[in-house]
């Protein structure tokens, strides 16, 4: 593609942002009719980006230069492919920064000596098929929430701004292929949905607010040391200096695994972890508090109870994503030889996650805490196929985020009908609610039956394939996570038959007593145009979806597989020449 379209696809809610704030604030419909064209547009531009990526063969990886241990590393092909790649250097000192700065070299260490080496990071953009679809889904979704946004939303400008901007900080986390670049774009996206939290959600929502931040934060900081710390140990061994992702990914094959240093205590001597062990623990917490993962998860039920349908439509269908997004991007591909140290822990921690959040599903009786926990419980299952480590495990996790993403978002503007409707989320005042709402019934059965993994649905193909990549590693773990298949059915029935089934019961505690007369009165309840509008599309994916995975599961089928590649590869460290480490990976059955 001759046109940046990955630039315009990052400008357009930007620019649309502006537009939104220099709306006066009497018009508060025209800055919601700016907020849908920006995301319908962006929407537009991901499809065009889909498109031609399934069209368009993968290119060769990008190239290296520089020395590790005496041999040339020009040449070398990375195991990862990227397509529409889009560069421009943002800082590049070019070389060390002491031939320029003779005081740098003062002191008597042999760091000081050889001075600082040179700072490499620039604006490079591109996908793969695992960020492709990601990217698709989070378009949809932003524009999904910008048409369920009210007409009568208070503050509305400020909150259709705030929404371009969590876009454009979610895009660019999936378009980045510089760690500084990354990490610029996956904080930039903390601020909007922190004042969209705190500004539009429930009574609870500054204590939410404040534990979400508090969370992410914190393990970011983890995160920057880390990309420090991949900085300089890369260009220590290999001679080249860099942030840049697919130079850093095809570079592991040369880098050495130092071994960790012995603590003598007590007469007791104690191996600590490498670096390469640290840099994948600091990576892996920021992306476990992402997810979540359990045991840092408890930011999660607080924020998705607080917050607004239109704000839960994206929040919880993409953002969560972004955390199993860099799992597999960075942790797998930076620390393989870690990602298989730490493999019975993270698909422990994965198997935690998915029987707590059942069971603490079943414990609850606010609706949208149980959606909640029962989202929990489904972010397991990609945890646990990522770290399964094999093409089908992996394959499984990238399917189950696109899926769990279009699912939960359904079933969080399903319970959000409900709670507007009859202003309460306690599933004991409610019941009996499919005769006056017959059409918000079926589609949130449709939503409900995916949850659960049901057959034919989008997610039962996903949880296959992960039980399926997890078994290939370890059955005790497989048949474990297979419980939460049982718990789903459980939690998820029990959560649609409260709500649409038995004798009609409302919060004021009427009940049914002379049908006809109840229902006429609350016929006008049922899902209106707008809901209908937001429910269709998510609705037909999970239909076509599950009746037809086979193209979806073809391409990121592709994709997995590189990903296995790359862990494969970097346990295989060896220093032979370049041109024999730098065959290219099998095109498989792209």
């Amino acid at each position: 593609m001759s046109w940046p379209i990955l630039t315009v696809i990052l400008a357009i809610p930007i620019a649309g942002s502006l537009a939104v704030l220099a709306v006066p604030g009497n018009r508060p419909r025209l800055a919601r009719l700016i907020l849908i064209g920006a995301t319908a547009v962006t929407l537009g531009l991901t499809c065009v980006l889909l498109v031609a990526f399934v069209a368009t063969p993968p290119p060769s990886a990008a190239h290296l230069s520089g020395t590790a241990n005496g041999s040339s590393l020009t040449r070398v092909n990375g195991p990862l492919s990227f397509q529409f790649q889009e560069r421009v250097g943002w800082l590049h000192t070019g070389r060390s920064l002491s031939a320029s700065h003779p005081a740098f070299n003062e002191g008597n260490n042999d760091v000081n000596q050889a001075g600082p080496p040179p700072i490499n990071f620039s604006y490079h953009l591109g996908v793969d098929g695992l960020s492709v679809w990601l990217i698709a889904l989070a378009a949809l979704l932003f524009f999904l929430a910008a048409i369920a946004l009210s007409r009568r939303q208070q503050g509305m400008r400020g909150f259709a701004a705030l929404m371009l901007l969590s876009e454009v900080g979610v895009l660019g986390v999936l378009t980045s292929l510089d760690l500084i670049l990354f990490y610029f774009f996956w904080e930039a996206a903390l601020i909007p949905l922190y004042f969209l939290l705190i500004g539009w959600g429930d009574e609870h929502r500054g204590r939410a607010a404040l534990k979400f931040i508090i969370y992410t934060v914190a393990g970011s900081l983890f995160m920057l040391l880390a990309i420090i710390g991949v900085y300089f140990i890369t260009g220590s061994q290999t001679g080249v200096y860099t942030f840049d992702v697919p130079t850093l990914i095809a570079a592991q094959s040369f880098v050495n695994s130092t071994h960790g240093s012995v603590l003598t205590l007590f007469g007791h001597s104690f191996t600590l972890l490498n670096p390469q062990d640290w840099m994948f623990l600091a990576f892996a917490l920021a992306f476990a508090i992402k997810v979540p993962l359990v045991p840092f998860h408890s930011w999660l039920p607080d924020a998705y109870s607080s917050g607004s349908t239109p704000f839960l439509i994206f929040f919880a269908g993409i953002v969560s994503k972004l955390g199993a997004f860099g799992f597999i991007r960075y942790d797998l591909t930076l620390f393989p030889q870690a990602s298989h140290t730490f493999q019975p822990l993270m698909m422990g921690l994965g198997v935690l996650s998915i029987l707590y959040g059942a069971l603490s599903a079943l414990a609850q009786r606010d609706i949208k805490r149980i959606v909640a926990f029962a989202s929990i419980s489904h972010l397991g299952f990609i945890v646990l196929g990522i770290f399964s480590l094999n093409i089908d495990g992996l394959n499984g996790a990238i399917i189950q985020m696109v899926n769990h993403g279009i699912i939960i978002a359904a079933l969080f503007i399903c319970v959000g009908v409900y709670e507007a409707r009859f202003a309460t989320r306690d599933l004991r005042a409610l019941g009996g609610l499919a005769k006056p709402m017959p059409i918000m019934a079926g589609l949130f059965l449709v939503a409900a039956l995916a949850g659960l993994g049901m057959p034919l649905l989008n997610s039962f193909v996903g949880e296959f394939l992960t039980l399926l990549g997890a078994f290939q590693v370890s059955p005790a773990w497989a048949v474990v996570a297979s419980l939460g298949v049982v718990l789903a059915c459980w939690y998820t029935l029990r959560l649609y038959q409260g709500v649409t089934q038995g004798r009609l019961q409302l919060p004021n505690g009427e009940v049914e007593s002379a049908a006809t007369k109840t229902v006429a009165r609350l016929g006008h309840l049922d899902a209106g145009a707008v809901e209908l509008a937001v429910l269709a599309p998510l609705v037909a994916l999970i239909l076509v979806i599950g009746v037809y995975p086979g193209p979806v599961i073809r391409y990121t089928r592709f994709s997995a597989g590189q990903y296995v590649s790359a862990v494969d590869r970097g346990m295989a460290v060896t220093a032979a020449p370049a041109t024999r480490a730098g065959v290219p990976p099998g095109r498989g059955g792209r």
